[in-house]
């Protein structure tokens, strides 16, 4: 186990706290977790990367932080997909997809239009499962962040 924590202090928790050193604010910080970690668990798997990259530059959020965050969210992303699927197919009227792991993979190595042929309703039941749930979850989430991450930074107070 002492491997373990070595290994995110040093890949995880070090890099993060050197970025806050360098004159992140709190409220910089909370928008990169948050936007980050909204892209995270978004349903489209291989997509995450290159969006944080892309979120990051237009709205000039930290890459480190961004990409830590995404990177550790990816067994969240995978836990998410099903529910955004069964809430999109609720708020559509659509009978419940069944899925099969075994079917999805079989179907992508045999054919990728054939796949997006039989699993591209699914897809869009996750997308809208995902855009009801994560607009209003990452602006509570961004909420209780900046206020934590006041906390732990808070300003040293200056001397004369």
């Amino acid at each position: 186990m002492g491997r373990v924590v070595d290994w995110f202090k040093r890949k995880v928790r070090d890099p993060l706290l050197a970025e806050l050193k360098q004159g992140a604010t709190p409220e910089d910080f909370a928008a990169a977790t948050t936007v980050s970690l909204a892209i995270a668990v978004n349903p489209f798997i291989g997509t995450t990367t290159i969006l944080c990259l892309l979120a990051g530059k237009i709205f000039r959020l930290n890459h480190v932080v961004m990409q830590t965050i995404n990177y550790f969210s990816y067994p969240l992303q995978l836990v998410l997909i099903v529910p955004f699927i069964r809430l999109g197919e609720k708020v559509t009227g659509a009978e419940p997809f069944p899925i099969h792991l075994d079917d999805l993979i079989a179907q992508f190595r045999e054919s990728i239009p054939g796949f997006f042929a039989k699993f591209g309703i699914a897809g869009w039941h996750a997308l809208i499962g995902y855009l009801i749930v994560v607009p209003i979850g990452a602006w509570i989430f961004n909420f209780f962040l900046k206020k934590i991450f006041r906390k732990i930074l808070k300003p040293k107070s200056q001397t004369l």
